[in-house]
């Protein structure tokens, strides 16, 4: 059977320790390029948003002449029923 000591615990830890600090180095790498997708996505969301924005003040600003046609069309019908 093969001893163990110090010296080769310590060989194999170092050995652990270099493998862990290049998944690490992996993983920083993998939520970088997440970041930068992630960066990218949120321009793309901003852009749309701010078509919405466009339509629905557009559609805010054509509710509003329709119901100010109505009230005048109600108006003027109030006023031939009277005359």
């Amino acid at each position: 059977m093969t001893e163990w000591n110090d010296g080769r615990l310590d060989e194999r830890f170092r050995a652990i320790d270099q493998r862990f600090d290049q998944v690490d180095r992996k993983m920083d790498e993998g939520f970088a390029r997440m970041d930068a997708g992630f960066a990218q996505i949120n321009r793309r969301f901003e852009q749309l948003d701010s078509r919405f924005e466009g339509l629905h003040r557009m559609l805010f600003q054509a509710a509003w002449a329709l119901v100010i046609g109505l009230l005048t069309l109600v108006g003027v019908l109030i006023g031939l029923v009277v005359t």
